[in-house]
């Protein structure tokens, strides 16, 4: 006799971090911690120069 619940239902695979797409990640992740400065930097300066 077959089994049902194995053929039925699958259990999801976790899925494999390629080394492309953790480059891609990592890239992104630079990409917001630069614009993250950059915004950190003028809000910065604005306080800085409203006080003079």
């Amino acid at each position: 006799m077959r089994n049902v619940i194995s053929s039925g239902f699958q259990f999801p695979r976790p899925h494999r971090i390629t080394r492309g797409s953790k480059q891609m990640r990592e890239k992104r992740t630079a990409q917001a911690l630069i614009v993250f400065g950059v915004v950190l930097a003028c809000v910065e300066l604005y306080v800085v120069l409203g006080v003079l």
